[in-house]
């Protein structure tokens, strides 16, 4: 399935989150305590926050749209709700390994002179477990679905955690190895997706940002999980995968890891593969990984404190990536989710990047 137009524009999946909805402080805490509408009026207060986000995209003329993922603290924690999964009593998780931390340079809190005279405690990081078969109950976006679909004109796109990924966010207690955590996930997901398809989404999109930080853990069956996970889906398909949230992140620097990432998802059925490019200052070459998939290039720098980019730097940045892939190949994004950034900072890198579409469509028309 082809893309809608050359250049085709997108975010990731999330947009600006508003302060008066949620507390950005508590993200990590556990799922549900960062909403400061009480629960009476927070369905509503949602509602508005989308329809802000939904705005935000169709002013700026994006070609796909999304709800901002307004509804969701987390992007993994919002599918937690699969059966067979225990958030209340979390399990103690042991496996910290990661194949791309020496790339990353993490920004550093301020902390108080008492913390500072404290000796530093071993890690103890609790998350859900697994407790039976993991089983798709319900679905678990798809009244925002709908509700994004009937309040723009626009196309839309929904974004749902891949199967690797939230396998890796899960605590074992069933399955007895990892691969089969990821296809009980997988096969449950498969149920969400088909019916997103179904009430006619156009773009649905699987993040797996793991498949790059824990590459080695994933490699042997991270393609066939997310296979099973978009069997029978017709709308059009794509993989985002990326290093992590730039809210906690000062440096990111390209890592031999990401091409194997790129290439592997390039084997799967996928559409089309979202990368992070701006801000690790990722090069073209990168793009000759992709397996001949349609590449959503992130165009779009999301540091705290990067500048908003001009439509120059965009196409520029563009048109280096045309040269290895050609012009149907390639759509444009923003790096990573944007929930962090303030409203008018993400309004005007969306805007520019739409215009340096318009320019691209120009110039290869």
């Amino acid at each position: 399935m082809s893309a809608p137009t050359r250049f085709a524009t997108q975010i990731v999946g999330s947009y600006y989150k508003p302060q008066w909805l949620a507390d950005h402080d508590l993200v990590y805490a556990k799922e549900g305590v960062w909403w400061r509408i009480a629960p009476p009026m927070l369905e509503q207060a949602q509602d508005d926050a989308v329809r802000l986000a939904v705005a935000d995209q169709e002013r700026a003329g994006l070609t796909y749209v999304t709800d901002g993922e307004e509804r969701r603290q987390t992007f993994s924690g919002h599918f937690y709700a699969l059966g067979g999964i225990d958030s209340d009593e979390q399990g103690l998780v042991t496996n910290f390994s990661g194949d791309i931390l020496e790339y990353l340079t993490m920004k550093q809190r301020a902390v108080t002179s008492d913390e500072q005279q404290k000796p530093a405690a071993p890690p103890e990081f609790r998350q859900p477990r697994v407790v039976g078969p993991i089983s798709w109950e319900r679905p678990l976006v798809l009244d925002a679905a709908r509700f994004l679909k009937d309040n723009t004109t626009g196309l839309t796109k929904v974004t749902v955690i891949g199967p690797a990924s939230l396998a890796l966010r899960l605590v074992d207690e069933h399955y007895g190895s990892l691969d089969q955590v990821a296809f009980g996930v997988a096969d449950a997901l498969n149920k969400e997706l088909r019916a997103l398809d179904e009430l006619g989404i156009d773009l649905i999109q699987l993040d797996e940002p793991e498949v790059h930080f824990r590459y080695s853990q994933l490699k042997d069956f991270a393609v066939e999980a997310i296979d099973r996970a978009f069997a029978g889906v017709k709308a059009r398909k794509s993989l985002h995968v990326c290093y992590g949230y730039s809210k906690n992140i000062a440096e990111k620097k390209a890592t031999p890891v990401y091409p194997d990432a790129i290439e592997l998802l390039g084997n799967t059925t996928t559409d089309a593969i979202s990368l992070e490019y701006a801000q690790p200052k990722q090069t073209p070459d990168l793009l000759e990984r992709a397996g001949g998939k349609s590449v959503v290039l992130g165009v779009l720098d999301l540091d705290t404190e990067a500048a908003v980019e001009s439509v120059d730097q965009i196409v520029d940045m563009a048109e280096a990536a045309v040269a290895v892939v050609g012009p149907d190949k390639l759509e444009l994004g923003s790096d990573c989710g944007m929930w962090f950034l303030p409203r008018d900072v993400c309004f005007a890198k969306i805007s520019a990047m739409e215009q340096a579409a318009q320019v691209l469509r120009q110039r290869h028309s």
